[in-house]
């Protein structure tokens, strides 16, 4: 008997009353028989549409147990034996015990609560496999809220299933090793930094390269060297924790998260890497290959503020480590005047904190306009902070400390809200901003900027996101990933600075983006620059060739922006149309008349 909940006189959700009713779900197991299929006779048309659509229905007596199927149930559901789904109780009994309990409590809560039945299981062959199945049905009530019948519809996705079992596995694992790739050891890494820093733990990262593989590769073979690394990889599991966290960094790096462990323990661990590596030789193809290993480490929180910081100067130690001989560790170790620097950007970081707590960040919004007409078509929304006394900070004062100490993410959230708060209360207005590389990752964030869509599509639009060039650089794939579901939602994407990092043909191909916004130092004098002439003819073919827009930033003078005019750049922004303005006076569609620089 299962044990289901419904509601008396189905009462609204709200004041329900909630009863136990025992509803037979079984008969013994010397009274099961075949499906029934001659209860309730199926239209021939809607046989010829299960048939087709690959999918069986059912109608389940709740009261008897007795399911009766409609559709090709042999050949959808093969190698499961037909007695089998005779009752729901032998149903149940095909159910992986994995998914069995969410199974159940679908159909619990979509008795007593009417919410939708709606679930995907495994059933388990006759030849101990499994097949994956989605199930949606829709119940019809009796008196007292008892469920009388329900009918619904099954599906085989075991092969949807299958596919995105190998895109996750690809998303999150290295191919050679089966260890975390080095999207996913990040992922890990930032989850490590918040938790050692809300609970004011220490934890450490250590990066193991191993010594000359090119020169293994060269002497024995690709193949060779791929089976040292995996054999690596596997004496690093052995060594590590079951809290602690490995991962494929690089062809010849893997890296290696030690949470909760004190600084007093590293050099025992490093040297434990060390030794686990070089005790034996490594075997491969009865060919006996020495291998050492060196070691770079960078203990945490302290002084590291992103999992890019952290690997970055775990690299650095290893690159020292490799320097003073291999076969040794090295620990990267802040010098006096960067201790005096922390303890300086803590105080900054306490006052962004207290501002985010009492709304003093607050936007100052720069006109942009149309090259060919000088209108005003959207605003930037530049972050500033007001500090107790009422001054106001520029982004340079604190931006610099927030990525520091590894409150980009927090900060990106924060903005991301104002700017959609902004293009809600202002339907005429498109706004454009600036988020860091971080949230390029950030999973949280998209699914924020998701929810804001949702809620008020209207927005998205009128919304543009930048990311920096060299943010977008460094690491080209997720980035890509992270351009696309933007777009996806209805909003535009635009690089900014363009022109620092040194974008390939290759780079733009992989980002569809909407625009590039051309870095400012290429601007600046433009009309006597011969070289950054040459930059912006060049970037105007990239451009094209990729149906992109352009925007130029700090165009100061009428002869920049006739020379930028004349280049073909679409837009313009800089002092010499506007200078960011705190107040809300929106010019959207109206003709600026340029501003004296000074």
């Amino acid at each position: 008997m299962l044990t289901v909940l419904a509601l008396r006189s189905r009462p609204s959700p709200a004041h329900a009353n909630w009863v136990p009713v025992n509803v037979p779900i079984g008969e013994p197991e010397s009274k099961k028989s075949a499906p029934d299929r001659s209860s309730k006779p199926t239209p021939e048309w809607i046989e010829h549409a299960l048939i087709s659509a690959g999918d069986v229905a059912y109608s389940w007596d709740v009261a008897t147990d007795r399911l009766a199927w409609a559709g090709n149930l042999s050949d959808v559901l093969t190698d499961i034996p037909m007695e089998t789904l005779a009752t729901g109780h032998a149903l149940n009994d095909r159910i992986h015990p994995e998914d069995l309990p969410r199974r159940l409590k679908a159909l619990s809560d979509h008795f007593a609560l009417g919410r939708l039945y709606d679930c995907e299981y495994r059933l388990r062959t006759g030849h101990g496999q499994v097949v994956w199945v989605h199930d949606r049905g829709l119940a019809q009530m009796g008196g007292a809220g008892i469920p009388k019948t329900m009918a619904g519809a099954l599906r085989i996705i075991t092969q949807r299933k299958q596919t995105e079992a190998r895109l996750e596995r690809a998303a999150n694992y290295d191919d050679l090793t089966g260890h975390f790739n080095k999207s996913r050891l990040r992922q890990e890494l930032e989850q490590s930094l918040s938790f050692a820093r809300r609970f004011s733990t220490s934890g450490a990262f250590l990066v193991v390269g191993v010594d000359k593989l090119a020169l293994i590769n060269s002497a024995y073979g690709y193949e060779v060297g791929d089976a040292v690394l995996v054999t690596v990889g596997q004496r690093l599991d052995r060594f590590v924790r079951s809290s602690d966290v490995i991962g494929r960094l690089s062809g010849d790096r893997f890296g290696i998260i030690l949470t909760q462990c004190p600084e007093d323990m590293i050099a025992t661990a490093m040297d434990r890497v060390i030794e686990v590596i070089r005790e034996r030789a490594i075997e491969v193809d009865s060919q006996s290959i020495p291998v050492t290993v060196s070691v770079g480490c960078v203990m945490f929180p302290n002084f590291t503020s992103t999992a890019y910081d952290v690997i970055a100067r775990a690299e650095t130690a290893l690159n020292a480590a490799k320097l003073a001989g291999r076969s040794c560790w090295q620990v990267h170790r802040p010098s006096e005047q960067q201790s005096i620097q922390h303890r300086r950007h803590m105080v900054v970081a306490a006052q962004v904190q207290r501002a985010v707590r009492e709304d003093r960040l607050i936007f100052t919004y720069q006109p942009i306009v149309k090259a060919d007409t000088f209108e005003v078509v959207k605003y930037e929304c530049l972050l500033r902070l007001k500090d107790e006394q009422g001054k106001i900070m520029s982004a340079a004062d604190f931006i610099p400390v927030v990525e520091e100490l590894g409150m980009t993410r927090f900060m990106d959230r924060h903005v991301l809200d104002m700017a959609i708060a902004e293009l809600r209360a202002n339907p005429q207005v498109e706004l454009a901003m600036n988020i860091s590389g971080l949230t390029a990752t950030d999973q949280a964030w998209l699914r924020a900027l998701n929810s804001a869509v949702k809620a008020t599509p209207e927005v998205a639009p009128r919304l543009v996101v930048e990311i920096t060039e060299t943010a977008a650089l460094h690491d080209i794939e997720e980035t890509a990933r992270f351009v696309n579901a933007v777009r996806d939602l209805g909003c535009r994407v635009a690089i900014d600075d363009f022109g620092a990092g040194f974008t390939s043909f290759r780079h733009l191909k992989a980002l569809t983006v909407d625009m590039v916004k051309i870095d400012g130092s290429f601007v600046r004098d433009l009309a006597v620059n011969v070289d950054n002439q040459l930059f912006i003819r060049n970037l105007m073919g990239l451009a094209e060739t990729f149906g992109l827009k352009t925007c130029a930033e700090f165009v100061e003078n009428a002869d920049d922006a006739a020379f930028l005019v004349k280049a073909g750049v679409d837009y313009l922004q800089g002092y010499y149309f506007g200078r960011p303005d705190f107040s809300r006076h929106w010019r959207t569609g109206e003709k600026i008349a340029p501003a004296v620089k000074g």
